[in-house]
């Protein structure tokens, strides 16, 4: 069965249901990219990751996430 078949079958099955709705969706904000909020003042690196105690970047990430580098 190929495809427009069985959209021709569920649209006569089903007439009230309507298709794709076009909806108008504002545009999103233009944000500032997350930084590393480490220290006073605030580090400020990127890329960062998010953690329980905010954004960090590689060098400031908490001891028990750290990667362990292997001698």
């Amino acid at each position: 069965m190929t495809r427009d078949k069985v959209a021709q079958m569920i649209a006569e099955r089903f007439p009230d249901v309507p298709g794709q709705l076009a909806v108008d969706v504002p545009a999103g904000e233009d944000k500032p990219p997350n930084v590393c909020d480490y220290g006073n003042p605030r580090c400020g690196a990127v890329p960062v990751r998010f953690y329980p105690n905010g954004w960090k970047c590689d060098e400031h990430q908490p001891a028990r996430t750290s990667r362990r580098t292997t001698p």
